[in-house]
This record gives structure tokens, sequence and C-alpha cells, in this order.
């Protein structure tokens, strides 16, 4: 046996337990010709990792809904939205369509999250592991904060209605003032709520 070099063995990629994704405004249209000179401009929001993947998706579907393609359109702006208020946790509704293996379905989905790309990381991690959809074939139709009261699902109504509790499953005892607290101990210390 030789020396194996880095390219010999897997290369490991860093897991990530939730899908990192972005918002952004894309503008475009198609580029002016002598029948038009001013073409109609087109505006969407786009849910990406990144600029590049923003950008395709933007395309794709001008290229499906609008019959532009991206050799005959030119780009006008591409934006990143940010969130201002991500401190409390909010009800987002999304309205979603995906392909599946037979055929194109349309759904409605609520997730609790702090920002509305967070809701979406759910939706994507949620739709693959659920629906097995892959993330180009999921296009976000609609969003919207839920107001508390009028959510439609029970999974999320369990944290809105009545008052939830969390059990306390790692209590610790710890020593009332300084002085008693000790590194040795003559027992075992019980890790669990007694």
């Amino acid at each position: 046996m030789g020396y194996q070099g880095p390219s010999m063995g897997k290369e490991t990629k860093p897991q990530y337990s939730q899908k990192r994704v972005r918002q952004y405004l894309v503008v475009g249209r198609a580029k002016p010709s002598d029948a038009e000179p001013e073409p109609k401009v087109y505006r969407m929001r786009v849910f990406a990792p990144n600029t590049v993947v923003a950008k395709s998706r933007f395309w794709t579907l001008m290229r499906k809904q609008k019959k532009i393609k991206h050799s005959h359109g030119q780009l006008v702006a591409l934006h990143e939205i940010h969130e201002n208020d991500g401190k409390s946790v909010k009800v987002f509704g999304l309205v979603i369509r995906y392909q599946s293996r037979t055929g194109y379905h349309n759904m409605y989905k609520e997730y609790r999250d702090t920002s509305l790309c967070g809701a979406i990381s759910q939706m994507y991690m949620d739709m693959a592991g659920r629906h097995r959809a892959r993330g180009d074939t999921i296009h976000v139709i609609r969003t919207a904060v839920i107001p508390p009261g009028k959510e439609k699902r029970g999974e999320i109504k369990i944290f809105t209605e009545g008052n939830p509790k969390f059990p306390l499953l790692n209590k610790i005892s710890r020593p009332p003032i300084k002085k008693y607290k000790t590194f040795v101990h003559a027992k075992r210390p019980a890790l669990f709520n007694q």
C-alpha cells in the first residue's frame, strides 16, 4: 500500500441541519427590440441560497410563465431583502406548488419561526422528508404572517392555544452560595428530575 493522498479518500462536506435560504427581489424584462422598444418589466420575489441560484430560478419561471428566455432577456435589478424583526416568533402561512412523481400539487403549510427565510428553510426540509420533493421543483406562491388564533394546523395550534408546558429534563441542583461549591462529591450527581 502506497501513499493515499487527499483525493484517494472520501471527500467530506460540512453537514447542515437546515438549508440556508435567502430572500431576493429580482427584476427583469425582455430585451428591447424594434417591435417593442420598451418591454414590460417583471418583478419576482425568489428564495435561494445565493444570487446565482436566484437568477437561475427567475429565468426558469420567466421562461415557463411569460415565454421569455435568458438569452432574449435582461436583468434590471437584483436585491437581497433583509427582515427587520428577527427576535419574536411568528407563524408563517405558505402557499406552495410542487412537482411529485405523479404531477403538480398545491399545498398550504404553516411554520413557526423568527424569520420568513427560516420558515422557508423549514418548508424545504419538511417537503424533502415527507413528500420527497426536490428543492428546484418547489415554488413558493404566497407567504403571510398569521395572527394568533387564526392558525389552521394542529401542530401550530398547540403552541398558541392554552399554556404550553415544556418538561425540564436535565435539572442539576446547584449550591445556594459559592462557599458550598465543590468539585469532588461523595456520590454521583443525579442528572434527571427527581
